[in-house]
């Protein structure tokens, strides 16, 4: 027995070595691996961030404004996003991108797109061009035409870019309702097998089927709810939504009698800026103008057309002895309406009653805001100047435009001003109604002011404690409600690309600024080095001048002062 115990102890020792020996082995295969899979990796970004080139696109014969805006188009991330949702049909719930199989996706202007900008962003370590065909043919499908190169420019193009996305996307994601009738839907709600049975789960779905009336076998089937077979429908993918598309927000108050009509929202994808005629000014000044409190006389107020009205059938009533009962009891009834409209809706239909118009016209104030402002914000710099002569020239004027915008002031925040019409729609109410509602924290001051205590201010005057008036030394901190108002949350841009026009009204070319990014949308940084402990830092702003197949780097102060035709921001978030 001990001889046969000895025999065996060297072939488990052979096979222990042998063990070491190939796990040892296989740890420095899979180091290896892993070193050439880094070396590899380390290579490619290098190669990314120091391409001295991306691909540039043909003119094929006035065509230069096509190739300005898909340059400027293929910089934003979010749009870039928004494109690869639009044509996975997974959607966003996978990293990896599987291009659509749908025919209707195949053939619209957001597939044409999203591959077109992604050629776009290949960094290139020698010039290389190409012509944007499949765009422009998907772009003539959806409009039903050509792309007339004699008479648009970079703006008109981009509206139709942005409204065929738009336009497609509710398409795209509108919602079919699957038929109760269809054999297959059926089978899932109750669950129908091979065998004919009903599973238990399935009855509860059934069950709780909600079946407002069940006399008829018609009616029964017209009174289901489609939620519920809900888990058995076909899965909603999220619906992107499209960068551009921002909400704005109008004001029109009456100055004579104080009205402010309804806050009216509108949608926009591109901001399109007066440009003074003077020799320069800033972006900023635009925007001012832009958002400004504006004076109309041209504007017809409803409630002064409903005093005018009131007045006109009170002047009438006086006139109507010979008149019936019926009338006479008809036109009170309108004068009824009349002041019921003026006490709780002015806005309310009044069918049968034809408004007057007032002796005097009124003057009312208009404002402009931005509610919610887009993820991409296009800036359209408007330097047409028409004369009465019927000549039109182009302003030269020399817009200076930063490179981080905040749009905070220009936006709507939780305040909205109706009560004053030559006030800003955003201006916070000064001061504070006496029928607003009293909050917790003034209820807990009040309470203290009423025990004896007394308030010592802080210096900075809002930190404020309470104190009794017998013991100074127990302070209670913060019982004073702030007087101070919420701070503004800041909405910062930065700028991405800028169009250029050169030359006159009639004639020209367009070139773009693009800034200079990875393939994946993020910044440029420097690389690590073995002194750094830390991420590493962007460089120096960077941007690609693209002229048709033409492409250079320059810095960012070039772009800066250059002659701004659109201006392309994008949140910084």
């Amino acid at each position: 027995m001990a001889s046969s115990s000895n025999y065996h102890i060297p072939a488990l020792a052979a096979m222990a070595g042998i063990a070491i020996a190939a796990s040892g082995y296989a740890l420095s295969s899979s180091s290896a691996e892993s070193r050439r899979r880094r070396k590899r990796i380390r290579s490619k970004i290098l190669k990314e961030r120091d391409a001295k080139y991306i691909t540039g696109l043909i003119n094929t014969g006035n065509s230069c404004f096509i190739n300005s805006v898909l340059q400027a188009l293929a910089t934003l991330a979010s749009l870039r996003s928004y494109l690869a949702e639009r044509v996975d049909e997974r959607g966003d719930e996978l990293d990896t991108l599987e291009l659509s199989s749908n025919d209707y996706v195949l053939q619209s202007v957001a597939y044409a797109l999203y591959t077109t900008i992604e050629q776009l962003n290949k960094p290139l370590s020698r010039p290389r061009s190409m012509a944007p065909t499949d765009l422009l043919h998907a772009l003539e499908r959806k409009t039903n035409g050509t792309i007339n190169r004699e008479q648009q420019d970079a703006q008109e193009l981009f509206q139709i870019i942005s409204h065929a996305l738009s336009s497609e996307e509710e398409i795209q994601y509108r919602e079919e309702p699957s038929s109760l009738l269809d054999a297959g839907t059926l089978r899932k709600m109750t669950g129908e097998h091979d065998s004919g049975c009903a599973s238990p789960v399935a009855l509860d779905n059934l069950e709780t089927a909600s079946v407002s009336s069940v006399g008829t076998m018609g009616s029964m089937w017209s009174s289901f709810s489609v939620s519920s077979v809900g888990g058995h429908l076909r899965h909603r993918p999220r619906r992107p939504r499209n960068p551009f598309t921002g909400l704005s927000a109008t004001k029109i108050s009456c100055m004579k009698c104080g009205y402010t009509a309804p806050i009216r929202h509108n949608t926009f994808d591109n901001i399109s800026l007066t440009i003074p005629q003077t020799l320069n000014c800033t972006l900023q000044n635009c925007i001012d103008t832009y958002t400004k409190v504006d004076m109309l006389t041209d504007f017809r107020c409803r409630k002064c057309m409903l005093i005018a009205t009131l007045e006109a059938l009170e002047q009438e009533k006086g006139k109507m002895a010979g008149y019936s009962d019926e009338e006479k009891a008809e036109h009170a009834g309108k004068i009824q309406v009349l002041k019921d409209a003026l006490r709780y809706n002015v806005e309310a239909p009044l069918p049968g009653i034809p408004l007057v118009n007032p002796t005097t016209t009124s003057c009312t104030t208009k404002q402009t805001m931005f509610a919610n402002p887009p993820k991409s914000l296009c800036f359209h710099l408007s330097r047409s100047v028409y004369h009465p002569s019927g000549i039109v020239q182009k302003n030269h004027c020399t817009v200076r435009f930063p490179e981080y915008l905040d749009m905070a002031p220009y936006t709507t925040n939780g305040f909205l001003n109706t009560a004053d019409p030559t006030q800003s729609l955003s201006s916070p109410p000064v001061p504070i109604s006496p029928q607003a509602r009293t909050s917790r924290t003034s209820l807990v001051y009040l309470r203290n002011m009423a025990a004896g205590n007394r308030f010592v201010h802080g210096r900075d005057g809002l930190n404020v404690a309470l104190g009794s008036s017998k013991d100074n030394s127990d302070l209670v901190q913060n019982a004073l409600p702030s007087l101070s108002l919420p701070a503004v949350r800041s909405i910062p841009y930065r700028l991405n690309a800028v169009i250029v026009h050169y030359g006159g009204h009639e004639s020209g070319h367009f070139i773009t600024y693009r800034r200079k990014k990875l393939p994946t949308g993020h910044d440029v940084r420097k690389p690590f080095t073995n002194d750094d402990h830390h991420s590493p830092v962007p460089e120096t702003s960077t941007f690609w001048r693209c002229s048709d197949d033409a492409i250079d780097e320059v810095d960012i102060d070039t772009v800066l002062s250059s002659e701004a035709y659109m201006l392309f921001y994008e949140r910084d978030v």
